[in-house]
């Protein structure tokens, strides 16, 4: 009697166990792992179509910028006692700033 007493409770200790343990709450979320696959995969997707966008952009805009800056040398800007160098310099500097690769948290964000 007292082995078998000592059996269910070692049963009901093992079933306990098994329900409480981590790897049952991961296999739970298998589900979040497998959506990550697509936001990287469109992350990928958009990176590749997005990079040379983004440096045709920047190349042009610096080309831009280096002939208006040559060109207005000299000439007063629309603000005070300033040139037009300020400002065509900001905006070179912005077309190559920010991200130049999409993550899949953005991709995430945005199409969620």
């Amino acid at each position: 009697m007292k082995i078998k007493t000592v059996s269910k409770l070692f049963t009901v200790f093992l079933v306990c166990g098994i329900l409480a343990s981590p790897q049952m709450v991961r296999a739970q979320q298998s589900a979040p792992q497998s959506e990550d696959g697509v936001f990287f995969l469109g992350s990928f997707l958009l990176s590749v179509l997005y990079f040379p966008v983004k440096l045709v952009t920047c190349v042009g805009t610096q080309a831009t910028a280096a002939v208006a800056y040559t060109a207005t040398y000299g000439v007063a800007g629309n603000y005070d006692g300033g040139t037009n160098g300020k400002e065509i310099g900001e905006v070179a500097r912005r077309s190559c700033t920010g991200d130049w690769v999409i993550t899949p948290e953005q991709v995430k964000k945005d199409y969620r």
